[in-house]
């Protein structure tokens, strides 16, 4: 057997059981709303603060998006969305785990 084919590849394991997946884990509401916030933040659009608080079942923090916004690190459009900026992006899971906390 060949690396390709060897169950320890992803090859091997989409050859052997139709996909890649090692584990299907299923994500409580905060942990959901942590992905929602690390994958959303990486975008371009951004998030939506109201999606997270469906998601998490509380709202973010709006004294740490002041600080956040202060410190250069995210903006807020005027429909209310989060976006990260330029100067955020290097420091993205320390901005995650802020609005997260």
């Amino acid at each position: 057997m060949d690396i390709t084919q060897s169950a320890g590849t992803v090859t091997g394991r989409v050859e052997a059981s139709g996909h890649g997946v090692i584990t299907d884990d299923r994500l409580n509401s905060e942990e959901r709303a942590d992905e929602f916030l690390l994958m959303g933040l990486r975008l371009a659009e951004g998030i939506d603060p109201r999606r997270y608080a469906a998601l998490s079942g509380r709202a973010l923090d709006p004294r740490r998006i002041a600080i956040l916004r202060e410190e250069g690190a995210i903006v807020v459009d005027p429909s209310g969305r989060l976006r990260v900026t330029q100067a955020g992006f290097p420091v993205l899971d320390a901005v995650v785990a802020d609005l997260a906390a």
